[in-house]
């Protein structure tokens, strides 16, 4: 979906511009700037294309990073694990999901709400017996550290968690709870 004009004002003064710093930048007018603020003009596509391209180089280049969100004690739970242990580990911690791994590498998750789906579907039978790789769901998008807010915020409207890497060394963790804390 395409920014609307309005918000050209509202980012140029998060991102500490003047319309004269921003017009500079995007090569443009600052009383083109002026005009398109006080929505006395409407721009060309490519004047607005401009402005916008450079506020989104100074917000990716001066704003949050992954490193900078992450939790980086990140609690995992294993394949073979039995789905009680788990639960147990999550309760411990106060987690709603956590990632499973085989061998040190993710490939899969396991949260509040696929135990209790597994537990609607068996008729309310007991879990004691069943392995996390029974019942886990699809791994959660790995990213690496220097990934922007921007592009993580997407991710987290769809996923419960993100996954922060090097390498395929896990970093850390990111929840929609870790963005809850920097708003």
């Amino acid at each position: 979906m395409l920014p609307k004009i309005t918000e050209i004002k509202q980012r140029r003064k998060k991102a500490g511009l003047t319309q004269f710093e921003l017009a500079y930048k995007a090569g443009v007018s600052q009383s083109l700037i002026a005009k398109i603020e006080a929505n006395k003009i409407e721009p060309s596509y490519s004047a607005v294309q401009k402005l916008f391209e450079v506020l989104d180089y100074i917000e990716t280049k001066n704003g949050l990073r992954a490193k900078n969100i992450m939790n980086k004690k990140v609690i995992t739970t294993d394949k073979s694990k039995f789905v009680s242990e788990s639960i147990r580990t999550m309760k411990k911690y106060g987690l709603s999901q956590i990632p499973v791994t085989s061998d040190g590498l993710i490939i899969g998750s396991i949260s509040e709400k696929s135990v209790l789906n597994k537990v609607i579907e068996l008729e309310y039978t007991n879990l004691s017996n069943l392995k996390v790789e029974d019942i886990m769901d699809e791994a959660y998008p790995t990213l690496n550290e220097n990934t922007p807010l921007k592009a993580i915020l997407p991710l987290l409207k769809h996923n419960q968690a993100t996954i922060i890497t090097k390498k395929e060394k896990i970093l850390g963790i990111i929840t929609k709870a870790d963005l809850l804390k920097i708003v």
